[in-house]
């Protein structure tokens, strides 16, 4: 095995590897905000405009990056079908 299979390799395992991990992470997230949004009873814009500087960055990061998308797919996904019928 040459050295670009190599490589090309090793990044697509941390890649794997890292959109694997960060699914429980957008799961809990989503959830925590589908739970903040019933108890206040305000849309999701309105939410977003009353969040504190912390948790507008915190929503950035977990929502914003290019890289969380592929995960934050699968935990809505999950949240929409299979909690769906508990």
């Amino acid at each position: 095995m040459n050295d670009d299979n190599f490589w090309k390799y090793v990044l697509a395992g941390a890649a794997i590897f890292y959109f694997l991990a960060m699914i429980p992470a957008q799961y809990t997230y989503q959830k925590e905000m589908i739970k903040k949004r019933k108890q206040t009873g305000i849309n999701p814009s309105q939410l977003y405009e009353k969040m504190s500087f912390q948790e507008e960055q915190l929503h950035f990061h977990m929502q914003g990056n290019l890289f969380n998308l592929p995960s934050a797919i699968v935990a809505y996904l999950y949240i929409r079908f299979v909690e769906r019928y508990k």
